[in-house]
């Protein structure tokens, strides 16, 4: 009896680490629901979201009394479609969506700064034409998007603000499609913003900061 008492102990210790291994193994490994997703705003100005979930997904959209949206994802046992598409609208230039996923708590907070250009019967704005801001099931994120004829694009990273900026002025280029890849920072947190070069009547030159997009990640 004397000799089996370590040995009881030593496989009580293995016992308690290999599920406490199996558990964390279980979290990690927890599908996610929502595999990807694309926000768009087009020429006439407005904006969509077309998003990717597993096959066994329920999808809820909701509008709170503050127009902000919410998006619930919760999964199920039968089989669901996989590809949703949602239009939405700037309201006080403002636009927010929000995905939350029930099994795992995960959310995703998507800030939309920008002008109902739609009110302006169809015209595009001075040098931003449309943009898409896609994520990836890697975890990265691309920015597709397209200016007017004679627009100057240059990128820069504001590690003040943490924060990549587009800078749009006038110029005599030819290019109008362009396409960026990022990574989101340490944060949870991905600040994309447009910045436009305009000249007042004395020809003195003004900034304006739209569209900006924010996009978050975790618990909130």
């Amino acid at each position: 009896m004397k000799k089996l008492a370590p040995y009881f102990l030593v496989f009580s210790i293995i016992f308690t680490s290999c599920s406490s291994n199996e558990n964390e193994v279980l979290e990690n490994t927890q599908e996610k629901l929502l595999q990807s997703y694309t926000l768009k705003r087009d020429a006439s100005g407005a904006y969509s979201i077309d998003f990717n979930t597993t096959n066994n997904t329920d999808v809820t959209a909701l509008k709170n009394t503050d127009n902000s949206n919410e998006i619930i994802l919760s999964e199920i046992n039968t089989k669901t479609k996989k590809n949703y598409s949602n239009k939405y609208a700037i309201e006080n230039d403002q636009l927010k969506i929000g995905f939350i996923e029930n099994n795992s708590g995960k959310k995703t907070k998507i800030s939309v700064k920008d002008d109902d250009i739609t009110l302006a019967k169809g015209t595009v704005t001075e040098f931003l034409n449309s943009y898409s801001v896609s994520s990836n099931e890697d975890g990265t994120y691309k920015l597709d998007f397209k200016v007017n004829d004679n627009v100057q694009t240059e990128f820069i990273y504001n590690e003040d603000k943490d924060v990549y900026e587009i800078h749009l002025s006038q110029g005599d280029t030819k290019q109008k499609d362009f396409s960026k890849h990022f990574e989101m920072s340490d944060t949870s947190v991905l600040k994309i913003n447009f910045i436009n070069h305009k000249y007042s009547a004395k020809t003195e030159e003004y900034t304006t900061g739209k569209p900006e997009v924010i996009i978050e990640t975790g618990d909130f």
